[in-house]
């Protein structure tokens, strides 16, 4: 029987929160932009972007995941950028499993590393700097039980 392959958003914001809490990192994980946006900086809005097909649909998945940080000053949006990158390598590494999303992570590939985003967009303050990054991350499901 064919496995149904994880939900890489699910599993990435999950592995971001928990690696967040496991480094001190406070910042507030979401998939979609919150309207409310300013009121929950930092922010970190990680989430599948179209990108080409399955490894393997039966088994392997590669979600190009696109992360944005949002802070109220630039150092502050590089820092959370970055640490961003390290604690989704770290989930990889590790394996992060989530039965909610149904699989796990595998493997980390950067796609385009952190960079200060200064194209028009939801952060239209003079206060609020924004760091994006691409990153293509491979999930597996759970074995069958």
């Amino acid at each position: 029987m064919t496995h149904v392959l994880p939900d890489a958003d699910i599993l990435v914001r999950k592995a971001l929160v928990a690696g967040y809490a496991a480094r001190g990192i406070t910042a507030s994980v979401w998939t979609l932009w919150p309207n409310d946006w300013y009121e929950h900086m930092p922010l970190v809005v990680a989430r599948r972007v179209t990108s080409g097909p399955a490894t393997d649909p039966r088994f392997l998945d590669a979600a190009i995941i696109a992360v944005t940080t949002c802070a109220t000053d630039r150092t502050a949006s590089s820092l959370l950028a970055r640490q961003t990158r390290a604690v989704l390598w770290d989930a990889c590494v590790a394996q992060f499993s989530d039965a909610e999303a149904g699989g796990y992570l595998s493997h980390f590939f950067e796609s385009s590393a952190p960079a200060e985003d200064r194209s028009p967009g939801p952060v239209l303050h003079t206060d609020a700097f924004r760091f994006s990054a691409t990153y293509r991350i491979t999930t597996r499901p759970h074995p069958a039980t």
